[in-house]
């Protein structure tokens, strides 16, 4: 090992050069050798203090700077680049000499350092020189020392850089011991900030200790020298040992990968220091420091050296210097955050602990909006709302199918079909519906588009209404607690009718069942085919005659059938199938290309479709079964919310039973039953929403819990907090965002020329306000609750499996999204693109804002692709429109309300004036 002030020899076990008496405390910057490779250390014209450094910042300090001004290469008042007045040398180093001088030209004074004489022809040498000035620059912080720039006078190198006035922290503390504790944290936060500085800019600094950070004359930090620090992407294997033993992480120590957590590590032990007025390492000779450094030995805890210790400190501390990188803070600013009178949600990340549900609850996070920000997300909404309305008439079926008639009209035409095919008995109950014939609209979309421009003739029905009666209680098999549906009950029971008209009440579908048991044959008799053609609005002489292919689903003693086209179609060849008993018709269905292949010939996946389907089915199978083990088992720990879990499931419950009240199908003898149905119906979904949510909670508020503060807040019942409006409006602009997406998704083919089916809203919910309400607190409360806890979900099991490595799980849960939702469709370039762009803001809104604004995301997306719109207020559905968008602005106004925390929209001297 060689002195880095006079170069000379040094024995191993010195603890001071023998030539020129410079202590191994004042000269710590080193290159170590690898592992193997001989030899403890050679010098690596690193910079140590003020006595025999480099002294990289211009530093003003007590030390013995001018002894050796004898020494020096410039005398006082020697003038360099007809700028700079010399005023005298400041240190001296292996890596240089600083002076301090005179700016003639800005009138200010600053530091000048310059390499040695024997490193002026040293390429590598004048390399790290000038790299010292690029890195260096990249960082601009007050509490980061400013390099100004570089030059050259008579062949001597040199950059310019802030003169500090003030001392070194090492020089402090060997003066007084420590700091008092307020002193400490408030210069503990001041390293910190300086310290993000350069990580935000991707520089590490790699030589943190406290000779590298001055205390100038107010008493602020700034941290110097940035002669061995490099680029994140720049780092390299062989400079990684580059650096001060003491204040080495284990893995640059080791010559591994050095990250941010490797300045970490040497800020925790500027910190210990800072603290305790001790270093954490220390050791007479630098091998004896080494092999300490390389021994398994930790340092003394600090509340063992300071008995008044706050143990908030010692934590942090302690965190920030454990041996393994992944179990420290990941940022400086986390470390500052911790320290005593910070925000405690932080400290008590920094301090490896999971904050309690009520700490994050009463998280100090800013929440009210600019009034100029909330205005403007505000004014976003309110003109995607109104594109999303005009869009409709494009994007949405109903639009374009003529919906002239109400149901309250098409029940009373299906009453009128029924008596005319011979079928008068008053029955028990009844129920009626809308349709959409997707097998239908599947034929248009992939294999003859230009029927789309047939869709405002209802024919063929794109949607249909259904109507059913019954000489017994409508029950529905499948007892979800609703009403009974157009397939279930199954059409078997004797007496049991089924109707299907068109938009305008022509006949599409007549199904009734014959009596089960006869007591005599019953009479011959002629159906009556002509009257099931005129509840069709066809023309039988427009039809051939051909043998009948398809069996009915009831018992009929004869059949017919027709092949023919409908009116002005001619291009969609049509099959028309009829049955009939004792000559009343029991069957009739018009049947397309669409429905008319034999099951056999339907389409069947590929290989990889199957593959894919199978893999997705596989993983949410996995993630249900997942999600369900890890919050049992967090409910037996106690480590979830418990009471933030119960409020939630008493509030889903709540929701799915005033949606039963309103969408059920109730029956005065058999309300008592079907209550208990409805409670069945409700606790299913909230007792898996409960355990998903308790499976969640406890790993996003250990990792990510500013992302549940405002919906940790929204539980507590705090409606009025500024924060939660905040995070609804945020959320509610993402979530048009993603409806106007959606409506691109359909109408972009059409503008390139190749139209497709648009889409279909939830059709019950234009059967009235009854429906929208039932509709509304089934989906777009509680599914639209379970879905965004779901999404969280599967974004925390990505940032699990690809070990907290945030990018990575991010682009991998946005492929995921991408390709779930973009591969079934035609028009693949289109629909993987707005798939892209849909699940990019999707989980944009969950990362950067978190649960409660991806609710509301989700939630103005389900409304607006769920609830019928239009520009018509007056057609028969306008009520179900109305109150779709009352929701939505009603959600909107509150969010802006709460979100401007009581601050005026206009300033109040513009009010004034």
């Amino acid at each position: 090992m060689r002195c880095p002030v006079c170069q000379k020899d040094i024995p191993e076990n010195a603890t001071a050069c023998p030539a020129c008496a410079t202590s191994f405390d004042d000269v710590a910057t080193q290159r170590l050798e690898a592992p193997g490779s001989g030899g403890s250390g050679r010098n690596a014209g690193g910079s140590g203090n003020a006595r025999g450094s480099d002294s990289h910042a211009g530093r003003s300090t007590s030390s013995t700077s001018f002894e050796s001004i004898d020494d020096a290469r410039f005398v006082p008042g020697t003038m360099l680049a007809e700028r700079y007045r010399i005023v005298g040398l400041l240190g001296k180093g292996g890596m240089g000499e600083v002076y301090r001088a005179d700016d003639l030209r800005l009138s200010q004074p600053v530091a000048l350092k310059f390499l040695p004489d024997h490193l002026m022809r040293d390429g590598a040498a004048v390399a790290r020189f000038h790299r010292e000035v690029r890195v260096a620059r990249q960082v601009s912080h007050k509490n980061v020392c400013r390099v100004y720039d570089i030059g050259e006078v008579n062949g001597h190198h040199y950059l310019s850089m802030e003169f500090i006035k003030g001392e070194e922290l090492s020089s402090l503390l060997r003066r007084i011991g420590r700091l008092p504790a307020d002193k400490a944290i408030q210069i503990a936060r001041q390293i910190c900030a300086g310290v993000a500085a350069a990580h935000d800019r991707g520089v590490l600094h790699r030589d943190l200790k406290p000779e590298n950070v001055m205390i100038d004359g107010e008493g602020n930090v700034r941290i110097t020298d940035f002669g061995i620090a490099s680029l994140l992407e720049e780092s390299s294997d062989e400079e990684s040992r580059v650096g001060t033993p003491a204040y080495m992480s284990p893995e640059q120590l080791a010559g591994g990968e050095l990250t941010v957590k490797s300045n970490i590590y040497s800020l925790g032990l500027v910190l210990y220091e800072l603290f305790t007025g001790r270093k954490a390492f220390s050791a007479p000779t630098l091998p004896q420091l080494l092999n300490l450094r390389n021994s398994d030995s930790t340092p003394t805890n600090p509340s063992t050296l300071v008995k008044d210790m706050e143990p908030l400190v010692e934590k942090v501390i302690l965190r920030c210097i454990e041996k393994d990188p992944e179990k420290r803070p990941d940022s400086a600013l986390q470390v500052a955050a911790a320290l005593p009178g910070g925000d405690p949600l932080a400290a008590a990340l920094a301090a490896g602990e999971t904050p309690s549900p009520e700490m994050v609850a009463a998280a100090s996070k800013e929440g009210s909006l600019k009034p100029a920000v909330a205005v403007s997300l505000l004014a976003f909404i309110l003109l995607a709302i109104g594109a999303v309305i005009l869009l409709s008439e494009k994007t949405q079926l109903h639009r374009r199918v003529p919906l002239e008639k109400s149901p309250e009209a098409l029940k009373e035409r299906a009453h009128t079909v029924i008596a005319k095919l011979g079928y008068t008995d008053s029955p028990a109950d009844s129920t009626y519906g809308l349709g959409s014939d997707f097998d239908y609209l599947r034929y248009v979309d992939r294999e003859n588009p230009s029927l789309l421009g047939q869709l405002s003739t209802a024919r063929p029905a794109a949607i249909y209404f259904w109507y059913r009666q019954s000489p017994e209680l409508l029950m529905p098999i499948v007892r979800l607690g609703v009403r009974a549906s157009e397939g279930d009950p199954p059409v078997t029971r004797p007496g049991m009718i089924r109707v299907e008209l068109d938009p305008l009440g022509r006949l599409i579908e007549f199904l009734a069942v014959p009596p089960q048991k006869e007591e005599s044959p019953p009479p011959a008799a002629t159906p009556n085919w002509v009257a099931l053609f005129e509840e069709a609005g066809l023309n039988q002489t427009s039809f051939t005659s051909t043998p009948s292919k398809w069996i009915p689903p009831v018992n009929s003693d004869s059949r017919a059938a027709w092949e023919g086209t409908l009116p002005n179609q001619p291009q969609v060849p049509l099959r028309i199938e009829a049955a009939a008993y004792a000559g009343k018709p029991v069957f009739f269905k018009i049947i397309g290309p669409w429905n008319g292949k034999p099951p056999a010939n339907h389409f069947q996946p590929g290989l990889f479709s199957k593959i894919f389907l199978f893999v997705i089915g596989a993983a949410l199978l996995a993630f249900l079964v997942l999600g369900v083990l890890l919050g049992r088992r967090n409910l037996r720990d106690g480590s979830g919310d418990r009471k933030g879990g119960a409020r939630l499931a008493l509030y889903i419950f709540l929701a799915l039973m005033v949606s039963w009240v309103f969408r059920a199908h109730h029956y005065g003898s058999e309300e008592l039953n079907l209550f208990l149905v409805g409670v069945q119906f409700a606790l299913l979904p909230t007792v898996l929403l409960w355990l998903f949510y308790l499976a969640l909670e406890p790993f996003v508020r250990r990792w990510w819990p500013h992302r549940i503060i405002s919906w940790s807040r929204l539980l507590g019942g705090d409606f009025r907090d500024p924060l939660i409006g905040r995070d609804l409006l945020i959320g509610s602009a993402f979530g048009m965002a993603m409806v106007i997406v959606f409506g691109l998704w359909v109408q972009i083919p059409a503008w390139l020329g190749h139209p497709g089916a648009p889409s279909v809203v939830k059709l019950h919910t234009l059967l009235g306000v009854r429906e929208a309400v039932g509709e509304f607190f089934f989906t777009g409360v509680t599914l639209i609750v379970f879905l965004a806890v779901s999404c969280l979900f599967l974004l925390l099991l990505m940032h699990i499996v690809f070990r907290r490595k945030e990018w990575v799980a991010l682009v991998v849960a946005w492929l995921l999204f991408t390709l779930g939702s973009g591969l079934n469709s035609r028009y693949l370039v289109v629909s993987l693109s707005c798939a892209a762009v849909y699940s990019a803001l999707l989980i944009a809104v969950a990362t950067r804002f978190g649960l409660l604004a991806l609710t509301a995301a989700l939630f103005l997306l389900s409304v607006f692709t769920n609830f019928p719109m239009t520009t018509d207020f007056s057609v028969w559905y306008a009520s179900s429109a109305i109150f779709g968008l009352a929701i939505a602005l009603a959600l909107v106004a509150y969010a802006f309300y709460m979100s401007l925390g009581g601050a005026p929209i206009l300033k109040r001297s513009l009010l004034r004036e």
